[in-house]
């Protein structure tokens, strides 16, 4: 097996990953509040990742003052992304909120040529800007239909983005599990702020069981991202991340028998296509500037 055919089935076993996460946090929402299921799934995955963290070590590193800081801003960039996100997983259909969620590239590309002053041709901007027309056919707002919980999707797409720009100027020796334990500590204490005036719901077989796949899967999807990124050419892996939609489509359909209408298909084909092409456009534009 090569790095790259390595690469690429990590990348989809990790979108599965994540995918199968929101579907059961969707499941388990069924009968549980959100703040209920993200202090369970939260104290679930802190447990393992601290544990595996300190196993590695983790805390005996010093990590320089400035990168403490962003990885405190990112944690909290991450709790609040947990709440929006999953709140629209809840009530939008499943692949479409997925699908909103894979404008992310473009979002990260054009944050960086205003934040970093990264340079941004007319070819990367006509995807970014395709990509957005195809997020505006999935919202579909002339629609009757239209879900306000869009507006919860695009916002934790922003947030996301703050995050991932917070992440490229964390310092290169930092770990890639410190932030990753932070974060899930962040949302962990969210949740708890989310408690305060949430009523607890009983718990029974069925909704432990989603909220336990829940938790195993997130840690699995964090796992499977650090190796993702250790195999093969992220030129070649990356738009593999869009089998998401794929994934979403499917269990959309078989948990919650849900189809995208006419508009919105079209709308996610367009931001797959245009995401696809944008990243193999940046992976060109960053291979060009190391060989000079």
């Amino acid at each position: 097996m090569s790095d790259n055919f390595r690469g690429a089935l990590l990348m989809m076993i990790c979108m599965s990953a994540f995918v199968l996460n929101d579907a059961f946090v969707r499941l388990a929402g069924n009968s549980l509040p959100l703040a209920q299921i993200l202090f369970i799934r939260g104290l679930l995955t802190t447990v393992a990742l601290l544990t595996f963290a300190i196993y590695r070590g983790l805390f005996s590193l010093t990590v320089p003052k400035r990168d403490k800081w962003r990885i405190f801003f990112r944690s909290i960039t991450e709790a609040l992304t947990a709440y929006f996100f999953l709140t629209a997983v809840m009530n939008m259909p499943f692949a479409n909120v997925t699908a909103i969620l894979q404008i992310l590239p473009m979002t990260v590309t054009l944050a960086a040529a205003f934040v970093f002053k990264e340079r941004v041709g007319y070819f990367r901007i006509s995807l970014i800007i395709i990509g957005f027309l195809g997020v505006i056919l999935i919202i579909n707002p002339s629609a009757d239909g239209f879900n306000l919980y869009a507006i919860y999707a695009l916002i934790a797409v922003f947030l996301i983005t703050i995050r991932d720009l917070i992440t490229r100027k964390l310092s290169s020796e930092v770990s890639t599990l410190l932030p990753t334990v932070s974060a899930s500590i962040g949302v962990l204490f969210f949740s708890v702020i989310l408690l305060i005036n949430t009523p607890l719901q009983p718990l029974n077989p069925q909704n432990s069981l989603f909220v336990l796949l829940a938790a195993f899967f997130i840690v699995f999807g964090y796992y499977t991202a650090v190796l993702v990124m250790r195999s093969g050419e992220i030129s070649f892996i990356s738009p593999f991340r869009y089998t998401a939609i794929l994934f979403a489509l499917i269990l959309g359909f078989i948990f919650f028998d849900e189809k995208p209408d006419v508009t919105a298909f079209l709308g996610i084909v367009i931001v797959m296509l245009a995401g696809i092409f944008l990243m193999m456009r940046n992976s060109s534009v960053q291979k060009n500037l190391t060989e000079r």
